[in-house]
């Protein structure tokens, strides 16, 4: 086969077993996105390797597979933030604030003393808990889409905790970098909160006064999908400029650009259109990719007990801490 034939080939797959896997989750009143992520594992590394099968000459096909998964976490996050309103999650901004702070602190505490507890040097427990004080953003606001509990007070909530949370162990993250190699820690962690407040207010102030007069101007001169179009290089240009000037993670930037587009009086138009490209193809490839990319068979039967302890650990950690934050912000 050649390659684009091979391309249509995986292509087909993921989609029909991902369809499939999601119908079986539901059937069994789970998240549709479990069933994803499993058939993930079943055709990833770890069983079938789907991608690495005799029939597969293409060596970059992974690549190409990982590049549509991005775009599908990009449009999954635009939509999110497209559902919600700003003076929405402003409501809920003490208890994301809380529960995303308690949310990240016990966790890393917990992995921190995990991996001091199992032989680990200081630095490398360190490393141990900051993973575990990190949450993902799309598989919560994915799971709250699902359950038809995005716009509730716990919805907003907890799609609050789990941004301000990103952001705090992005933080956090760069701080360990920046005292653990020895330069201007000091400094290092500044320079990123300057980004980071920095990229915050002009997106903000963009969305604010400048995309809802753009969006009326393309709409009245009647462009076929204009305003569609002018949200997709908005929400790829905010992802950019969050990787790229803010020092955080390109799905921020396409959460605050549908925040922004939730906005304007374009956005039904703009959610009518992007919505089926995006549950119809590319947010189905993402979450499939993240099984792809994972091998369990690499760790070995001596590890499996250490997995388990830091599942435990992280689970327990985000619900003891989370629940904490969400119980000092008043939540029941």
């Amino acid at each position: 086969m050649t390659p684009i034939l091979q391309l249509f080939f995986v292509l087909a797959v993921i989609l029909l077993t991902s369809n499939l896997a999601g119908y079986i989750s539901m059937r069994f009143k789970q998240p549709s996105v479990l069933g994803r992520l499993l058939i993930g594992l079943i055709l990833g590394p770890t069983l079938i390797d789907l991608v690495h099968l005799p029939v597969i000459s293409d060596t970059h096909l992974g690549e190409m597979i990982n590049h549509l998964a991005e775009l599908g976490v990009m449009l999954l996050m635009f939509l999110a933030g497209i559902e919600l309103e700003l003076h929405e999650l402003r409501k809920s901004s003490r208890v994301a604030a809380l529960a995303g702070s308690f949310g990240v602190i016990l966790p890393v505490f917990l992995g921190y003393l995990t991996g001091l507890l199992t032989g680990m040097d200081q630095s490398h427990a360190m490393f141990l808990g900051l993973t575990l004080g990190a949450t993902s953003v799309s598989i919560s606001a994915q799971t709250l889409m699902e359950l038809k509990v995005l716009r509730s007070k716990v919805g907003l909530g907890l799609l609050g905790a789990a941004v301000f949370d990103d952001i705090l162990v992005i933080l956090l993250l760069s701080t360990f970098v920046a005292l653990s190699s020895g330069g201007a820690g000091v400094m290092d962690v500044l320079l990123v909160l300057v980004k980071m407040i920095l990229f915050l207010g002009l997106s903000v102030a963009f969305g604010m006064w400048v995309l809802p007069r753009v969006g009326k101007l393309i709409h009245k001169l009647h462009i076929s999908q204009g305003v569609v179009t002018f949200a997709l290089v908005i929400l790829l240009v905010y992802g950019l400029a969050a990787e790229l000037l803010g020092g955080m993670a390109a799905i921020t930037g396409a959460f605050i650009a549908g925040l922004m587009f939730a906005r304007t009086g374009e956005k039904h138009d703009i959610e009518q259109s992007l919505h089926p490209l995006a549950y119809i193809f590319f947010v189905p490839i993402f979450f499939v990719n993240i099984g792809l990319a994972v091998n369990i068979s690499d760790l070995g039967i001596g590890a499996l007990w250490l997995i388990l302890l830091i599942s435990v650990v992280a689970v327990v950690g985000k619900i003891a801490g989370a629940g904490l934050g969400a119980r000092l912000g008043r939540y029941t």
